[in-house]
């Protein structure tokens, strides 16, 4: 079997934000990344999931260069980006794509859609002016987009709409890599599934590499073939997605699990929830950070930070006891 190719990676990735005092609240450091790892091969889609302020829209920004890291490095096949050359580092910018979590605030309200989509083939010169509203329009149709629609503005379309004008552009750049934040949670559940199953498909049409972000478990099982939970900045369990839903080995993943809604529980119905709120990630606990909330926490947990380690074959956990807890 031949192994795929590294296209995306991201190595001990660190990213603090300085918050400025206001009235209601002190200033303070906020730490969004604490030595992160992960890669991206061709042709995989990842998950990156956990709770809002755990830092996964932090890494997709990173991973997407819109922001820099304060310590670490991102490599674009092999090379870090700060070392590519001009046109290498245009390149890995029309490679790598990213879709917002907002469809109503990622696209200009004052722009056309089609304008908009044509935007990066505008940008990288691939089109002769004559053949770009054809270009366009072509990839309007892939994504369920009408001709007729290029000169509407975005305030002229429905949340899964916008969307689906989202997706246009990013393909409009040719990518091989596209990093969607959140690509359905602010859409009705019929329309969720439509975007699910369009991206589906753009990967396989497009042979994309995909990197998904969400809170929600029961999309990334369905689109993704590895999942990695972050919890507080750091990545708490990573595994491919039939391991991770059939033998978690991490405490947090459990209780993620035990929250998506089922229809008849049976036996998963007695699993615990979450209990209390996310700490503060400008407060972070010692040792392992998950202890405040883990039911089966030990002394051990309160003193020693647990490394993130391979316990079985491509599943990485970070937790002192999961053999024990989980036992399989």
């Amino acid at each position: 079997m031949i192994s795929k190719q590294t296209i995306l990676s991201g190595n001990n990735l660190h990213k603090q934000f300085i918050l400025q005092r206001s009235a209601s609240s002190p200033s303070g450091v906020l730490t969004a990344l604490d030595g992160v790892t992960l890669e991206i091969n061709e042709g995989e889609t990842i998950g990156i999931a956990g709770e809002s302020g755990c830092g996964k829209s932090t890494l997709g920004k990173i991973l997407a260069g819109l922001i820099k890291p304060d310590k670490g490095e991102v490599c674009y096949q092999g090379s870090t980006i700060t070392d590519l050359s001009t046109e290498s580092l245009s390149m890995f910018r029309r490679r790598t794509q990213m879709i917002f979590q907002d469809p109503f605030s990622s696209l200009n309200p004052r722009m056309r859609i089609g304008d908009a989509i044509a935007e990066p083939i505008v940008i990288s010169g691939k089109e002769a002016a004559s053949a770009r509203r054809c270009a366009v329009e072509a990839i309007m149709a892939t994504v369920g987009l009408t001709p007729d629609q290029y000169n509407r503005f975005p305030h002229e379309f429905s949340g899964g709409q916008r969307q689906r004008i989202g997706i246009a552009r990013a393909l409009a750049a040719s990518p091989a890599i596209i990093i969607a934040d959140e690509p359905v949670s602010s859409l009705d559940i019929s329309i969720q599934a439509q975007i699910i199953n369009l991206l589906q498909a753009m990967k396989v049409e497009y042979n994309l590499s995909l990197v998904i972000i969400s809170h929600d478990l029961s999309v990334l099982r369905y689109l993704c073939d590895r999942v990695n939970i972050m919890y507080l900045g750091i990545i708490v369990e990573s595994a491919p997605v039939s391991a991770l839903f059939q033998h978690f080995l991490h405490p947090y993943t459990e209780a993620l699990i035990a929250a998506i809604p089922r229809i008849n529980a049976g036996k998963h119905h007695s699993r615990p929830i979450l209990k209390d709120d996310l700490p503060s990630p400008m407060a972070i606990p010692k040792g392992c950070r998950f202890h405040t909330r883990c039911r089966y926490v030990k002394d051990l947990c309160h003193r020693e930070v647990p490394p993130l380690e391979e316990k079985r074959n491509g599943h990485f956990a970070a937790c002192h006891f999961s053999d024990i807890i989980f036992p399989w």
